[in-house]
């Protein structure tokens, strides 16, 4: 237990704070980064405060971020801050604001002026003690330099197990290095994490330094990699739980970290942990995937290279080449990417990255949009950065994307291109053309397929190639090809019926005659045979459309550029060859100019070439000018009969010849070299201007008229129409959606039924389309949409119809439609907008469930496009309609009486029709919030009426509505907002109803509501101020009870702006009305100070500064300060804001505050207060009692005066003599007048008085000290004592609290002294000198050592009849205490007042003891007195005083006093034993045994304390000296029990008393014996002894009895102690102790405190004989029989346990110190004559009783075990015995020897069986 409590209390000594240990405080408050420690314990926190402070104004000066502490942990306030006075959560969020200042100023460590801040928070806060772990991680990074070490030195003793591993460079002041710091990072979990936490935070504040982050990332690094091969084992289970439990600590670091990208260092040392844990663990891909996503999804350019680096690494350990989608996205994004790679490819291996960047950019290429991927793929191919085996690797992915996105059918023009571009790379290149070979063979592909989809032919290529290297093969692969062209031709049918192969989409015969081409395509003998096929019918290639529709539509087809380009130039040909028949071509203009178009330069030449010989076919026929549409080749047959060919339209020769000459052909070499001219050219010939980049001078022959321009365009969108290939109306529509209005029609009207046909068709034909002709679907929908013109008038209503009028759309088309929409919105004009939005609306909220997909769309269209303002006015107005439009038609009466705030909620509305309502208002309110409703001030009078509206509705439905309430006030502060940044806005105010947004704040429960209601007001409050003042104060009283509370940004800021601009234009108001401006806004304050309790503590001072600043500092701050302690009192809280916000105001403002406070509590005791009734509710009926009111103002005013601020200025201000500081002097006088008049009037009133006092004291310490007393005298002579005694209490705290060591205040305090004393001369008020003699007491213990005369002086007045004469205890006890405080101060110069003194002290403590009711206060002060006395004068304490002090302590020590007054008297004892001289101690404590004895045992006990500390405190030769008065002190002292209980009485000591005395008088006998010599104690001893032993006569036996008793116990405590160095001594006492062996007797009363003295004296003289004494054969058998006998006394059970207790023990011993076989010998024939009965000489049975044979085996037993083979040589002797006793007729004597028996046998290791008779 007393271990257990032991550790309990190093525990609580640990963790103790030291509050009340003044020198641990003084050591805390001495541990400083700047200053050493003998310096530092001496500052108070003012100088420490200015010193930091400067270095944090230069912080500021470097980083405005620091500058918000300054309202926290660098205020003025701060420096009365103490974290002892603060509750848990007050503590938390200091430690919050410390560590968000530690973690902004850790860069910054190096430098003066952080190392001064950082100084306040080790001063102030004790950070180094209470935030030591996070002090510790702020200096880490700087642990090499000296600073780290000054910070060591300042640590706590027991650092936190976290950092266990600075203890020893703490101890030795040494600085770690960076192993340790790793190591600890590796194995202490904690350190890990809490350096991992604090990186991390300190990231999130932005607070971050490259220092920092390096040294983390290096730490953790190496920690992560230790800790993983740390983690290796021989078990794979065990290793990889190990490994996992090492991710577990770091991944959610990773986690974080990557979430931080605006910290690139960091996110740089998180890539390294990746490689470090991807090098380190055998992760799966999956892992491996996740870190590459994360990785890449934080990268910047910053990190870009770094992160690469990372990619490279995992992507190595990775077991498939393929990366995550996101990872390539992200590295596509960057245009640089490449660049870094080809960069690191020289110092990483980056093929793995390479490959997967490849694979990942190839894969769903049919999907992607964008081929910015594909053309990194490319640009990856070109660079020649990938090694030969990784080459082959990625032609095998290249060459498997291009079959798969030529299978899908949805291959574009673009990624053909770049394919193809990539592979024809591949086959130029000798080098990479055997790689491409192998890729080939390896991607087992479809070939023919491929190069149908590329549009390049790889077999010729393949062929070339491989001739030097397999000509068998190649031969045969000829071969083979030979056969399926062959066979290709022999399946084309003869003939057909159709008469044009652009009759109808799809062909099958088409198809096989295209394929049949591909493969003749670069052979002209196939060619040959492919032409002279007979279902072509070349012959009559201009009579019949079968041939040159082929070719057409071949080369519009998706097939390799070659093969286009071979097709048209066979129809080249074919014009040619019939160039002198008069054949009118026209037909194939379009088809030409989308030649033209084509992305192949190749195909655009032969086109070129195909114009030419279409122009000089057109030059033979251009003189016809009629106009014969039946002449014109394909005419009626080209298209077939189907209905689109009634949309055709035909030139005239001539115009299609000026088209093609004057046109086309100037522009062919520009459109040869780019595919977007032939647009260009068309758009500027049918505009009829010239084209862009040529002479803006027009010929006579080029330009076309303007009925040609139509005619031309009329056909070119016919054709439009018209064509079945997709990819010819794609083309064509690029360039004619270029035109608007061409003459008198437009590409609106002229195209139009291509929309119609487009819309119709379905997804499956739409799928047709690109597996057909590969087509880009959604580049062609966009065109076809474009045909609808943006600036045509019912453009909306075009498209609008085109989706509403079919309920089986595509959805891919209605959604293209509503993205045209959105194009064409803003050209629309404001009716066509307004009717459309109309239709819109309509539309997102009235159509079928059915439609819900178009109604989302229209929602959609809304929420994107610009609203105009009168569309969102007319939007508004629908609201009001509805509800209108909804209401039950009552009477009109009736729903008058129905309206507003008497309406009853409708429970008959159809519930899906308020739904719909509902949701009608909302989409509206959205619509507006998200169409920048702040450009549109014209919305303010409609969301009014929305406003009503929405309560109108709140009403009926008995809902809150917040989301609709948010909407409409917040689109009402924007418009305000913005009001309010224009000079001359135009804002209509009179549709402002104020009183609608009070019922929202008042009525909502919606914290949005109510903060955009209220910044609504305090916007409205600055544009139009007279409107919304008048309903001002339920805004405030809503805030006071609700707003205020919430701790969010957003509601600060609302209550910011609301007290910014609501609260001036009120105060102006009042003013312009002449009222009182406190009054009028009483209800303001209150709101503010009720809810003072709820507002967030961290808000409140910037809260209540901002409202006091805008409502007027001089007018407001006594208001608020008396609101305040009206409300709450002395709060803690509550003090300290009013001290923050008194600081921050200036001295002349705070003490004019102050002068208006207290004007208003004496308005609160007026019969009939003013102003005092409307701020603090005096005489209102639910108001306080005014006396308890004005308490604790006063109580408030007190702490206020009490600022340190306010002192440090005021003195200055006293101590200036600048005339400008006297209105400053007039105030602080005038705050002295109101509080003395004060007290005179309430005088009456204790608590008030009282509180008055308080601020008097509290203002008057702001004075000076010699201010301070001048005041006071000048108090002094007021004839009020309650005042004088006031005044004096004042001096006494001032005189306590003072640290005024000046002279000037020295000297000022004792001039003072002779007032006091008269006061204690003169004065007969008791308390007034009680106040008088505390002021002397304060003043001797500050300043008496500079004067002691003076000091004395009032000391012999306090000793006189003016004070401590007095019969008033509490003068008395003062008065002593005082003494006592001037004897510590002036010491010796004391002595002239001693007898006073004395004479007084002794017969006050003589009353006090002797008196029933018993005064301790008395009793300590003059026990205290007497201590010092003793302690400053000790020689002058006469024997009479000590006589006094002794016997005065006798009765204290028997008056049952207070623990602490025992502690007083024993501390004066101790005092007296060790001060006072030796001999005149000794002397009286002779002479006052007697009186100690009479008194008590706890006299005598104390009286022996004091001599036994006399003794052990003063030199040997003191002693000496006093030998015999000790020897007689020790006589006397060694009879008490004999004195005490040989003639008893009832005031005899009882038997605990005496032998607590006795133990007492053994200690310090043995004190003075160690003082002693040999030759000095041993005539002492044989004195003692002689005196024990006869002493007394033998006739009073049993005084002898009692007195050998105590002596006998001195003797076992004198052997025990002493040990062997008194065994001799033993000789003076064998006889007296044989002699009491024969007489004394355990059974007997009288003599068994005696025998069992005697026993224990024998055992320890027996026990610590190293002399062998006892084996003197004359010793031993002296003691030895009548010692053995004493096993015939145990005759029963009581006295066989004492036997057993006490006599074997000795006996035991006794064998053991005579250590000899014959001693033994004897020792064990005496015992055995008590085994059997009848073996005496004398004739008695000795043995005959059971526990006498019981007794002797007992100590046989213990003898056996004792001494072991010794006492068993005598083995031979026992057996007789033993075997007697184990036939013992009793039963407990037979047990006990059998124990004896298993003792002997355990001991010789043999049986005794056979040794037994």
């Amino acid at each position: 237990m007393a271990s257990s409590l032991t550790a309990q209390l190093s525990q609580i000594a640990a963790t103790s704070t030291h509050q009340l240990d003044l020198k641990a405080q003084r050591v805390a408050h001495s541990k400083s980064l700047l200053f050493e420690q003998r310096n530092a314990v001496s500052q108070s926190f003012d100088t420490i405060y200015q010193i930091c402070y400067e270095g944090f104004q230069e912080l500021c000066a470097l980083d405005s971020r620091f500058a918000r502490f300054r309202r926290t942990i660098f205020n003025e306030q701060s420096k009365t801050e103490d974290r002892l006075e603060m509750n848990a959560e007050q503590n938390k969020e200091l430690d919050i604001v410390l560590e968000e200042f530690l973690a902004l100023v850790g860069s910054r460590l190096l430098l003066q002026p952080a190392i001064k801040s950082v100084e306040w928070l080790v001063r102030r806060f004790r950070v180094h003690e209470y935030n030591t772990d996070f002090v510790l991680l702020t200096f880490l990074p700087y642990h090499t330099t000296d600073l780290f070490k000054v910070l060591l030195s300042i640590l706590p003793e027991n650092l936190p197990p976290t950092f266990k591993v600075l203890n020893p460079y703490r101890r030795s002041l040494t600085l770690p290095p960076r192993h340790p710091i790793v190591h600890s990072a590796s194995t202490n979990k904690l350190f890990f994490s809490a350096l991992n936490n604090y990186v991390l935070q300190v990231s999130k504040a932005q607070a971050h330094y490259q220092g920092l982050l390096s040294f983390w990332a290096g730490v953790t690094a190496e920690a992560v990699a230790n800790m993983l091969d740390a983690a290796n084992s021989g078990r794979r289970e065990v290793e990889k739980r190990n490994k996992e439990d090492v991710l577990l600590q770091i991944l959610p670091v990773l986690h974080t970290g990557f979430g931080l990208p605006k910290v690139p260092e960091l996110v740089i040392g998180c890539y390294m942990l990746c490689v470090v844990i991807a090098n380190k663990t055998l992760l799966e891909d999956n892992v491996l995937d996740g870190l590459m996503e994360a990785v890449a999804g934080t990268w910047t350019q910053e990190t870009l290279l770094a992160g690469l680096t990372c990619l490279s690494v995992l992507g190595q350990h990775k077991t498939s080449q393929e990366l995550p989608r996101n990872v390539v996205k992200s590295i596509t994004r960057f245009e640089n990417s490449l660049d870094m790679i080809a960069e690191l490819r020289t110092r990483y291996s980056m093929t793995g990255l390479l490959l997967g960047l490849i694979n990942g950019c190839t894969k769903d290429i049919s999907n992607q949009k964008d081929l910015t991927s594909l053309k990194l793929v490319d640009d990856i191919i070109q660079r020649d950065i990938l090694e030969s085996d990784a080459l082959i690797q990625a032609m095998v992915t290249i060459l498997r994307a291009a079959n798969d996105l030529q299978r899908s059918g949805l291959m574009i023009e673009e990624s053909r291109s770049i394919l193809s571009g990539m592979i024809q790379h591949f086959t130029e290149s000798e080098s990479l053309a055997p790689l491409l070979q192998s890729a080939i063979r390896e991607a087992k592909i479809d070939l023919n397929a491929l190069e149908i989809g590329l549009e390049t032919v790889l077999e010729s290529n393949r062929v070339l190639v491989a001739i030097d290297d397999v000509n068998m093969e190649d031969s045969e692969a000829t071969v083979e090809k030979e056969n399926v062209f062959a066979e290709t031709l022999e399946a084309i049918p003869k003939s057909t019926k159709h008469t044009s192969f652009l009759e109808e989409p799809h062909s099958a015969i088409f198809s096989q005659l295209a394929h049949a081409f591909v493969l003749a395509s670069g052979n002209k003998q196939k060619q040959s045979q492919f032409v002279d096929l007979p279902i072509l019918k070349r012959d009559s290639s201009l009579q019949d459309t079968l041939y040159l529709s082929f070719f057409l539509r071949f080369c519009s087809g998706p097939y390799p550029s070659a093969s286009r380009a071979s097709a048209i130039q066979l129809m080249t040909d074919c014009l040619t060859e019939n160039a002198s028949a008069c054949f009118d071509m026209q037909v194939t203009l379009p088809y030409i100019i989308s030649a033209l178009c084509d992305p192949s330069e190749r195909v655009r030449r032969e086109a070129a070439s195909l114009l030419a010989a279409f122009e000089r076919s057109c030059a033979k026929i251009k003189k016809e000018d009629e106009h014969k549409p039946q002449r014109c080749w394909g005419f009626e047959t080209l298209y077939g009969n189907s209905e689109l060919s009634k949309y055709l339209r035909w030139l005239s020769p001539r115009d299609v010849y000026k088209f093609a000459r004057r046109v086309l052909l100037p522009a062919l070499e520009e459109c040869i070299l780019d595919p977007a001219q032939i647009g260009s050219v068309l758009e500027s010939a049918l505009r009829g201007k010239p084209a862009s980049g040529t002479d803006d001078t027009k010929s006579p022959d080029s330009e076309l008229k303007k009925s040609a321009r139509l005619e031309i365009f009329i056909f070119l969108c016919s054709h439009t129409i018209t064509t079945p290939l997709y990819t010819v109306k794609l083309r064509l529509l690029k360039i004619l959606n270029r035109l608007g209005k061409v003459g008198s029609t437009s590409r609106t009207e002229e195209l139009y039924p291509l929309l119609d046909q487009w819309k119709l068709l379905t997804n499956d034909d739409v799928s047709n389309i690109v597996k057909t002709e590969q087509v880009d679907i959604h580049d062609l929908e966009e065109q076809i949409l474009e045909i609808v013109s943006a600036k045509r008038k019912n453009a909306i209503d075009i498209l609008l119809s085109s989706v509403t009028s079919f309920n089986t759309l595509r959805p891919a088309f209605v959604q293209a439609v509503f993205k045209r929409l959105r194009e064409i919105w803003p050209s629309q004009e404001d009716d066509g907008e307004a009717s459309a939005a109309d239709s819109f609306l309509q539309m997102s909220l009235g159509l079928s469930p059915g439609n819900e997909e178009l109604s989302n769309l229209c929602r959609d269209l809304l929420r994107t496009v610009d609203l105009s303002g009168p569309i969102l006015v007319r939007f508004l107005n629908k609201i009001s309609t509805a509800i209108v439009d909804t209401e039950p038609q009552a009477p009109a009466a009736k729903r008058r009486r129905t309206s507003q705030n008497n309406m009853v909620a409708m429970g008959t509305r159809d519930p899906k029709e308020l739904s719909q309502i509902i949701g009608k208002i909302t989409f509206i309110l959205e619509l507006v919030d998200g169409s920048n409703p702040e450009n549109h001030p014209r919305l303010f009078g409609s969301l009014f009426q929305t406003l009503a509206v929405l309560h109108h509705l709140k009403l009926q439905l008995q809902a809150e509505m917040s989301y609709l309430l948010s909407l409409v006030l917040g689109i009402m502060l924007a418009i305000v907002n913005k009001a309010k940044l224009i000079p001359k806005h135009n804002l209509d105010t009179t549709v402002i109803r104020a009183d609608m947004i009070i019922d929202c704040i008042r009525t909502s429960q919606s914290p949005q509501v109510q903060n955009t209601a209220l910044l609504l007001v305090a916007g409205l409050a600055t544009i139009s101020p007279e409107i919304i003042l008048h309903s001002v104060m339920p805004i405030f009283t809503f805030m006071g009870s609700n707003v205020l509370k919430k701790d969010d940004e957003y509601s600060a800021l609302v209550i910011d702006q609301t007290i910014d601009q609501v609260v001036p234009p009120l105060i102006q108001s009042l003013r312009n009305q002449k009222r009182d401006v406190v009054s009028g806004t009483s209800e303001l304050l209150l709101s503010f100070t009720a809810a003072f309790e709820h507002i967030p503590s961290h808000r409140r001072l910037r809260l209540f500064e901002a409202l006091i600043t805008k409502l007027g500092t001089e007018d407001f701050l006594f208001a608020v300060f008396a609101m305040l302690a009206n409300r709450y009192g002395t709060d803690r809280d509550v003090l300290g804001l009013m001290t923050s916000l008194a600081a921050n105001t200036g001295i002349e403002l705070q003490l004019n505050s102050y002068t208006k406070y207290l004007s208003l509590a004496q308005d609160a005791l007026l019969p009939k207060p003013n102003l005092s009734r409307t701020l603090l509710g005096v005489g209102g009926e639910d108001g306080r009692d005014p006396p308890r009111i004005v308490t604790d103002l006063l109580q408030a005013l007190s702490h206020l005066l009490q600022s340190a601020s306010l002192k440090s200025q005021m003195t200055k201000i006293f101590s200036s003599d600048n005339s400008n500081v006297a209105p400053i002097h007039h105030l602080f006088s005038r705050i002295l007048e109101q509080l003395l008049a004060f007290s005179d009037t309430v005088r009456a009133n204790k608590p008030v008085s009282k509180a008055c006092g308080d601020a008097l004291g509290s203002l008057l310490g702001i004075l000076s000290l010699v201010d301070f007393i001048d005041t006071i005298e000048v108090l002094l002579r007021r004839p009020d004592d309650d005042l004088r005694r006031r005044v004096l209490r004042l001096l006494e705290s001032r005189l306590n609290q003072s640290h005024e060591r000046d002279s000037a205040s020295q000297s000022r305090v004792l001039a003072f002294l002779p007032t006091l004393i008269g006061i204690l001369e003169g004065s007969p008020d008791v308390l007034l000198k009680h106040a008088a003699v505390a002021c002397i007491d304060k003043t001797a213990e500050k300043y008496g050592k500079k004067d002691p005369a003076s000091v004395v002086a009032a000391a012999k007045a306090v000793a006189g009849e003016g004070c401590i004469g007095q019969p008033d205890d509490r003068i008395r006890v003062i008065g002593m205490l005082c003494l006592a405080s001037v004897t510590d101060v002036v010491g010796e110069a004391i002595i002239p007042v001693l007898p006073a003194m004395f004479s007084r002290a002794f017969g006050l403590l003589k009353d006090t003891l002797e008196s029933n009711k018993k005064n301790t206060q008395l009793h300590d002060a003059i026990y205290s007195l007497i201590c010092a006395l003793i302690t400053h004068v000790p020689w002058m304490i006469s024997d009479d005083h000590l006589n006094h002090i002794l016997r005065l302590s006798f009765k204290s020590a028997v008056a049952d006093l207070p623990e602490e007054a025992v502690e007083n008297r024993h501390e004066a004892l101790n005092l007296l034993a060790r001060r006072v001289d030796v001999n005149e101690i000794f002397k009286a404590v002779d002479s006052n045994w007697s009186f100690a004895c009479f008194e008590g045992p706890q006299a005598v006990s104390e009286l022996l304390e004091v001599t036994s500390l006399s003794i052990e405190k003063h030199p040997k030769s003191s002693t000496l000296k006093n030998v015999p008065i000790l020897t007689k002190l020790l006589e006397k002292a060694l009879d008490i029990r004999c004195t005490q209980f040989s003639q008893p009485s009832k005031n005899s000591f009882g038997e605990d008393d005496v032998n607590d005395i006795e133990s007492q008088v053994n200690d310090m006998a043995i004190k003075m014996i160690y003082k002693l010599n040999d030759t000095v104690f041993r005539p002492l001893f044989v004195r003692l002894t002689e005196w024990a032993t006869g002493g007394l006569s033998k006739s009073d036996g049993s005084g002898r009895f009692l007195r050998l008793t105590t002596f006998y116990k001195f003797l076992g405590a004198f052997f025990n102690t002493l040990k062997s160095i008194v065994t001799s001594y033993s000789s003076y006492i064998i006889e007296s102790t044989v002699e009491i062996l024969k007489t004394a007797r355990c059974n007997d009363k009288e003599t068994r405190h005696l025998w069992l003295a005697v026993m224990q004296m024998l055992r320890s003289s027996f026990e610590h004989d190293q002399d062998e004494f006892w084996q003197s054969p004359t010793h031993l058998a002296a003691i030895s029989s009548p010692l053995v006998v004493h096993l015939s006394h145990s005759t029963n059970q009581l006295t066989l346990k004492l036997i057993t207790a006490e006599a074997i023990p000795t006996i035991v011993e006794l064998a053991a110190a005579a250590d000899s076989p014959d001693n033994h010998k004897e020792l064990n024939s005496a015992i055995m004559r008590f085994m059997r009965p009848g073996d005496s000489s004398t004739g008695k049975n000795v043995g005959d009783n059971p526990y006498t044979r019981l007794a002797a085996v007992k100590c046989e037993l213990s003898l056996t075990e004792r001494l072991g083979e010794e006492w068993l040589a005598l083995l031979p002797e026992m057996l007789p015995y033993i075997s007697e006793l184990m036939e013992d007729d009793d039963e407990n004597v037979e047990k006990e020897a059998r124990r004896w028996v298993l003792a002997i046998e355990e001991v010789l290791g043999e049986k005794l069986d056979d040794m037994l008779v």
